[in-house]
């Protein structure tokens, strides 16, 4: 009896720290929605990931949007990824270690474009599209999170936000919770070498649920990822499954009724 006393205490415990926003189902008309991941990108043809003509390719083809936005040094909102400027500037500084002024001289990928705000891509879109906006974490995730909503206070379109950090989506349950969040997540070892195993496990597994209630999960397509798997057969909850590169992956997610994240095809 005290076993089973015991199991059914570490159940519902188990329970309590996964369950997912009471309200998720507002977001039922997203399920099956493609978004084309940092906009419809195409470096071979000049058009750079997260920049403006990455957006409205999306826009003009009929895709809904991810995008991913941190701060610069001097406080100012732009479309970026990359924690730092490495990959797509041969610059090893990171984003918030650089003023705006500074950076918008630079044309990642090797464009002509350069790094745009979010108030750039607010306008550029108008409302043509659905955006989903990642928050990058950093060391002033609260003034993000403020930034980000006052930017879309005036906004006339569909969107949703989504974070890696569980802190973040929690913000907007406590401070906002008339946007629809999502987490973010992946397999333990892909939260590696920022976060320590044992952390990356209970990530993964979602048990800062309880903090956040996210309203959808953003899975990894390509891990294997218990917690998204159980999101859906035990509370319905709705999925985004990223970053979908090929047909198999595509299918499986339409196969859901996920949306999909995609870059480097054409669904």
């Amino acid at each position: 009896m005290t076993a089973l006393c015991v199991f059914a205490a570490v159940l519902a415990l188990w329970l309590f720290l996964i369950f997912p926003s009471p309200k998720r189902h507002r977001i039922d008309s997203w399920r099956g929605r493609l978004l084309a991941h940092r906009g419809l990108h195409d470096a071979d043809h000049g058009i750079i990931e997260n920049t403006l003509p990455a957006f409205e390719a999306a826009c003009r083809s009929g895709y809904g949007i991810e995008l991913d936005i941190q701060f610069t040094r001097d406080k100012k909102v732009v479309v970026f990824h990359d924690d730092d400027l490495t990959r797509l500037c041969a610059d090893n500084r990171l984003v918030r270690q650089v003023d705006y002024e500074e950076l918008k001289t630079m044309r990642p990928g090797g464009g002509t474009e350069p790094i745009p705000t979010l108030s750039e891509v607010l306008r550029t879109v108008g409302g043509r599209a659905p955006l989903l906006i990642e928050l990058k974490n950093g060391p002033d995730n609260a003034l993000l999170c403020q930034a980000l909503v006052a930017h879309l206070k005036d906004y006339r379109g569909e969107y949703i936000v989504e974070s890696f950090s569980p802190f973040i989506v929690a913000w907007f349950r406590c401070h906002a919770p008339q946007i629809p969040r999502g987490q973010l997540c992946t397999s333990p070892r892909g939260y590696r070498p920022k976060v320590p195993w044992i952390g990356g496990c209970a990530l993964s597994a979602l048990l800062f649920n309880c903090l956040a209630r996210p309203d959808f999960i953003a899975y990894d397509a390509s891990a294997r990822c218990l917690g998204p798997l159980l999101q859906r057969l035990l509370f319905h909850t709705p999925r985004a499954a990223w970053t979908v590169r090929n047909g198999a992956l595509l299918a499986a997610a339409r196969k859901k009724g996920d949306m999909a994240i995609f870059e480097s095809i054409r669904p």
